[in-house]
């Protein structure tokens, strides 16, 4: 937020519109940060090598953390935060569709870890000088916590980007998950997008997103060969996307592709179902 702007010091100051779309934003980032953080639960053991296993709980952790900040937040644009964290079906979840079912192998987990939770950031990082103070006082040290995730992922592509056999795995594993996050930015001149911009919520709309995206991921993926993205031949320093993302389905509240939700284990885990009982009086 610069000096001498106007902020908005609580949901109730913002126009309804704005304050609509705002809470719907931060219950898109607080699933996604809480799924993502179950997934590399997954890989806590089975990893690579040990210190891969250890920077999975370490990330998680900082996912779930960031996860319960947001849904706390939102208590104040009127959501119950227990019962978003503890008491929804999976279609009430608002997470990517990457997220439903669980990284089957270490390149797939990979492609989340780059991809998606870069995605994530760099949502972050356009409410790092908000109009709407709660989130501006938060975003910087969540985004501190996430620069070692964004290094993680880089360091690891560029291993197995190295031979052929993990380039090819790597390849197979990130086309489905670039595509995915090319569209959860939402399409150009997206409604959400735009009235979060003009209010000052966000310094980029979802094109300017999806392009900051690009700067970020490209120049990892064109490192390792993944056929992916490239930058523009005029010279400008843009990188485009070599694959255009499908809107068919698009659903903008959910910023998925379809309909769907965390998988039964998932959400099974994800509300604490097992235990959750010895809480209740």
């Amino acid at each position: 937020m610069t000096e001498g702007t106007k902020g908005y010091a609580k949901p109730a100051d913002l126009p309804d519109d704005v304050r609509d779309h705002l809470g719907s934003l931060l219950i898109v980032l607080a699933d996604n940060k809480r799924l993502l953080g179950m997934r590399y639960s997954d890989w806590l053991l089975g990893a690579p090598a040990l210190e891969a296993g250890i920077a999975c709980s370490a990330m998680a952790q900082d996912e779930w953390g960031h996860g319960r900040i947001l849904y706390a937040m939102l208590r104040d644009f009127g959501y119950e935060a227990n019962q978003l964290e503890h008491e929804r079906e999976a279609s009430e979840y608002r997470n990517m569709e990457l997220l439903d079912g669980p990284a089957g192998e270490w390149p797939d987990l990979l492609a989340l870890n780059l991809l998606l939770d870069t995605a994530l950031s760099v949502q972050f990082e356009a409410m790092a000088e908000s109009r709407f103070e709660p989130v501006h006082y938060k975003v910087s040290k969540l985004l501190d916590e996430e620069r070692f995730h964004f290094e993680h992922g880089r360091g690891w592509v560029t291993r197995l980007g190295s031979t052929d056999a993990g380039r090819e795995a790597l390849r197979r594993s990130f086309r489905p998950v670039w595509e995915a996050c090319l569209r959860w930015f939402g399409p150009d001149g997206d409604e959400a997008g735009r009235a979060l911009h003009q209010a000052g919520i966000t310094d980029k709309d979802a094109a300017g997103l999806r392009a900051r995206w690009l700067e970020r991921v490209g120049p990892v993926v064109e490192a390792g060969q993944l056929e992916l993205a490239e930058m523009d031949g005029g010279g400008s320093g843009v990188w485009l996307s070599r694959v255009e993302p499908s809107w068919d389905g698009w659903d903008p509240d959910v910023r998925r592709g379809a309909r769907g939700g965390p998988d039964a284990d998932m959400l099974a885990r994800v509300r604490g179902d097992k235990n959750r009982p010895l809480l209740m009086d």
